[in-house]
């Protein structure tokens, strides 16, 4: 329901209708302004543009305080690369994006810029775990872990085989155990 909320709304409607050239009576409540004679529909239309106008429902704010103090350059950019898209958070999902980013960069604030930038990048709508390699932020990614496992197992493959090797030297070869 459009309605004359303030002292100040109500004055400017009643401007409106004097701009159409007519005195209107104006009976008022508790419950609000009320007209009492018929005024034209573009009169209408722009009191109900003006009411529209100031009765706007206000967005909801999120709620920076959860974000840690570190991490607010990373947060603030996600959210104007998000506002330029015309995209928004309502406050449950906000702190789902916040858990989701501490989670992927560990809390680390330069990795949760570089995941940003990442997916700004990318155009993502949404963030993801980093892609590149090269700038893992001290942060182990499963192909050095592989790459990792592989060396230790070679490492581990060469120096057993020096030893078995030692010892068979040693042993007749008769069914012995070499370790």
């Amino acid at each position: 329901m459009l309605q004359a909320k303030t002292k100040e709304q109500q004055d400017k409607v009643i401007e409106l209708l004097q701009e159409c050239g007519r005195v209107c009576v104006i009976d008022q409540d508790q419950d609000g302004m009320y007209i009492d004679d018929w005024i034209s529909f573009t009169t209408m239309e722009k009191i109900i543009e003006y009411l529209r106008s100031v009765n706007k429902p206000k967005k909801a704010t999120l709620d920076l305080s959860v974000v840690a103090h570190d991490m607010i350059e990373p947060v603030e950019t996600w959210l104007a690369y998000k506002k330029e898209k015309a995209q928004s958070y309502k406050p449950t999902g906000f702190k789902m994006f916040y858990k989701k980013l501490c989670e992927l960069s560990g809390n680390n604030p330069q990795v949760a810029m570089a995941i940003i930038e990442q997916s700004m990048q990318n155009n993502y709508a949404g963030i993801f775990p980093l892609r590149n390699n090269n700038n893992n932020y001290g942060r182990e990614t499963i192909t050095d872990k592989i790459r990792r496992t592989v060396e230790e197992a070679n490492i581990f493959s060469q120096q057993l085989s020096e030893r078995i090797g030692n010892q068979a030297d040693v042993c007749d070869g008769d069914d012995a155990e070499v370790w």
